[in-house]
């Protein structure tokens, strides 16, 4: 039995020793192609990530130009709207429309609703005694345009003028009708042969 025994030791030795010999093989060719297999993606997913970074790069250098561009813009249109909000922009404005300076300024204080000086009313000649703007400004980088408020006042006269010209006709026409419709639907009298009126019902 010490013979049988043995020889069926050896020979389950011998059969696992064939089947373990293949899966070693496979072992061995199978972890260096899941190392280069891993290792190529990887660099496939840093290649990716760092194509994302800089596409993201470039977003942000083209959104900090158009912030500067609108942040330049923004400051220009200020300028522009302080300019022409100044006093001395509104002052010219006036005068050059054809308003007269006051030289004689009228207080009112609404505490104790009572009038400040003397008001009298302004005239072109007193103009004179009123400081204008002699010196230019430099900082004025826009001005009022005159001749558009100019035009637009004259079209808006010329409109309000047709206006109402139109409505004057319109009021005379159908004034016209009105008249032309009393004259049509007025009742005929009849006489009767003696000379007496007769009742329009007969």
């Amino acid at each position: 039995m010490s013979t049988l025994g043995v020889a069926g030791v050896r020979t389950s030795s011998r059969a696992s020793r064939s089947v373990s010999i293949p899966n070693l093989r496979s072992t061995k060719v199978a972890v260096p192609l899941i190392v280069v297999l891993g290792l190529v993606g990887i660099q496939l997913v840093q290649l990716l990530i760092g194509v994302f970074i800089s596409q993201g790069a470039y977003e942000l250098a083209q959104l900090k130009a158009y912030k500067h561009e609108l942040g330049t813009t923004s400051e220009i249109l200020k300028a522009e709207v302080d300019s022409l909000s100044s006093q001395q922009n509104l002052a010219n404005a006036a005068q050059g429309l054809g308003m007269v300076a006051n030289s004689n300024p009228v207080f009112l204080n609404v505490g104790d609703q009572k009038i400040i000086g003397k008001p009298t009313a302004a005239r072109a000649n007193d103009s004179a005694k009123v400081a204008r703007n002699l010196v230019p400004n430099s900082a004025l980088v826009s001005t009022t345009d005159l001749g558009a408020i100019k035009a637009a006042q004259a079209a808006a006269k010329a409109a309000a003028k047709v206006a109402a010209t139109a409505k004057v006709e319109s009021v005379k026409t159908q004034t016209v009708k009105d008249v032309a419709n009393s004259q049509t639907t007025a009742t005929k009298v009849a006489f009767s042969g003696e000379g007496l009126l007769a009742s329009p019902t007969n």
